[in-house]
């Protein structure tokens, strides 16, 4: 029951920096790593597409110069026509213009253009490399070269006659160049963008969660002695607002928790420092001067009603300590209330009858319940009942069982009464309300404390409704089959 409050250590606020990767870095590489994908995925979609349509515009070329061929060799002149053709290629680029080649049904070449050097077209692309007419293929040759190359079924009515072949190739090495430039134009904008958007991203990011990084600061700045500081949710974003409102709730929590705690620790002080004091002031008095055994006899007699009293309140607050830390496993049994009221009613009717107060049973009911435990909370309410009731009242106890087998017990007196502004605070460990007390004189305020724990235990509340001069009513609420749950620290 005792807590170590000291100032908080650096050490228990971890910042960003130390191993910790932040949001905004988190945030900011997320995105990063999306615009990679995207522009990784469409920019290989984008040259997969040119070089798709560079390839068909190629191919397109060697349609184009097929029906050029045909057009020619169609002609009477068509020897005269091709000569003109291929003394006109010679002036091209070599590395632009398209060759063909004209061979027979027997494979003989009737008509070939020049490769590349003006070298022999067959020690550049021979016969053998192109593929069945119809087709087209890409092929390499020994010199390094790339081509396209693609054969033609000539019609018979030329002069090549049945089963002419003509063979069309072209050089790509521009499409290619042109590929690789279109490769290196596109990751140079794909590295380009994602840097942008690097940094973009993380000014956005830093931008959004500024205000977490002011939730963070004033977390950071609270201590014990400032837990009444509370975030401003004015200007946080609405995502924000119920984080800021839980932060806000949780420091009213705290702030009252510690409070109470001060306050417990400062009547649990008290508490203890009376018994002890009178013990050490009956044992100064007993020692300064020789006395007679019987004397001592009275000293030692006396000190142990201040030892009854230091044990009474040590076993209370450990009580409570354990409702406080765990739930207790309780001995739980099928109980007649009206049974177990009249064994305490027997117990505090000598005090009742000389005070001059009633006691009185109404109802009956049954309950699962541990049977010490709720003779103890009985018995706690009955003595704090007959030390605020005057001479000539009285207590009375109604027991009631609903429908659904939940059970009440309401505990009414006509004493003092309580003031309202002191009822939220009766349940409070040492609290005791008004000075009018009966009997009972040396209670430590711990009876009512006891009682709503024990009533938690077994899964049920307390509530309580007084009238100042009039009397106090207390009741007890039981859920059927409720099962045990611990008690709140703070009551």
């Amino acid at each position: 029951m005792f807590w170590k409050i000291g100032k908080p250590r650096a050490t228990e606020f971890p910042r960003a920096g130390s191993g910790h990767w932040s949001i905004s870095k988190r945030l900011a590489l997320l995105h990063i790593l999306a615009v990679l994908i995207s522009y990784t995925v469409f920019g290989a979609l984008l040259y997969a597409k040119r070089i798709q349509q560079l390839e068909q515009d190629t191919l397109q070329d060697l349609d184009a110069e097929h029906a050029s061929v045909v057009a020619m060799m169609s002609e009477t002149d068509a020897r005269v026509l091709l000569g003109y053709e291929l003394r006109a290629q010679r002036f091209e680029p070599e590395n632009l213009r398209p060759f063909f080649r004209i061979l027979d049904r027997e494979g003989r070449v009737l008509v070939e253009s020049l490769a590349l050097e003006s070298a022999s077209l067959e020690g550049w692309v021979p016969r053998g490399a192109f593929p069945p007419p119809g087709t087209a293929l890409r092929w390499r040759s020994r010199h390094g070269g790339s081509f396209l190359l693609k054969s033609y079924q000539l019609p018979d009515r030329l002069f090549s006659g049945p089963g002419a072949t003509l063979q069309l190739g072209i050089n790509t090495h521009e499409q290619k160049a042109l590929g690789h430039q279109l490769f290196l134009t596109l990751l140079a904008f794909v590295s380009s963008g994602m840097l942008f958007a690097f940094g973009c991203a993380y000014l956005i990011v830093r931008l959004a969660l500024k205000p977490l990084d002011d939730i963070s600061s004033t977390a950071s700045n609270i201590t014990r002695h400032r837990l009444d500081t509370r975030i401003d949710d004015s200007a946080l974003p609405a995502e924000l607002v119920s984080l800021a409102g839980s932060f806000n709730s949780m420091l009213g929590r705290l702030e009252d928790s510690f409070s109470r705690l001060s306050h417990y620790s400062a009547n649990l002080a008290h508490e203890l420092r009376t018994p002890i004091n009178n013990l050490m002031i009956e044992s100064d008095i007993a020692l300064a001067k020789e006395r007679t055994p019987q004397e001592y006899q009275q000293v030692i007699a006396s000190g142990l009603e201040e030892y009854g009293r230091l044990s009474w309140t040590v076993d209370r607050l450990l009580f409570l300590a354990r409702a406080d830390l765990e739930a207790p496993e309780l001995d739980r049994q099928r109980l007649e209330l009206r049974g177990e009221i009249e064994e305490v009613f027997d117990y505090y009717s000598d005090c009742a009858r000389e005070s001059g107060v009633t006691l009185e049973l109404l109802g009956n009911a049954v309950l699962c319940a541990d049977q010490t435990l709720l003779r103890r909370a009985i018995s706690n309410i009955i003595s704090n009942a007959l030390a605020y009731t005057p001479n000539g009242g009285a207590i009375v106890v109604a027991l009631e069982q609903a429908d659904d087998l939940s059970v009440s017990v309401t505990v009414s007196d006509t004493g003092c009464g309580i003031d309202e502004a002191q009822l939220p605070s009766i349940f409070d460990r040492f609290y005791r309300a008004g000075a009018n007390i009966q009997g009972n004189p040396s209670g430590a305020g711990l009876g009512l404390a006891i009682v709503k724990a024990i009533t938690q235990m077994h899964g049920g509340s307390v509530t309580v409704a007084s009238t100042p001069g009039k009397g106090t009513i207390l009741t007890l609420l039981f859920p059927a089959g409720a099962a045990p749950t611990g008690s709140a620290i703070f009551n």
